[in-house]
């Protein structure tokens, strides 16, 4: 038994990095854990380890958000690990960019939250 045994947790940017290390970490301690990412290929990867299931999930996409939240039953634990940080300093970056990474690194956790 884990510690985490009958929990149910989503990760989003679960296909690499620090999203992927939790989600394993997640399975291993007993959670269902839905891992969400946008690079599906990558996503795929996790299928292969028990207790985890995945999603196509763009974070950005309010309309995408809430439909997969309508399809969850039940969450104990929501982690957001999306985020985006510009190379450089403020002067260096571009509008685009700091829009990219305000929508990612705000509006997607605030979208996140307020869906589940």
């Amino acid at each position: 038994m884990g510690r985490l045994d009958g929990k149910v947790i989503i990760l989003t940017a679960a296909a690499q990095g620090i999203g992927q290390a939790a989600a394993l970490a997640f399975a291993r301690e007993g959670a269902k854990v839905i891992a969400t990412d946008i690079n599906e290929s990558k996503l795929q990867e996790l299928e292969k380890y028990p207790g985890i299931q995945t999603r196509v999930l763009d974070v950005t996409k309010k309309k995408q958000i809430d439909q997969f939240a309508n399809e969850v039953e039940r969450l104990d634990v929501l982690f957001n690990v999306a985020g985006f940080v510009h190379h450089g300093t403020v002067l260096d970056c571009e509008e685009k960019d700091w829009d990219f990474s305000m929508n990612l690194n705000v509006r997607s956790m605030y979208l996140m939250i307020k869906a589940f």
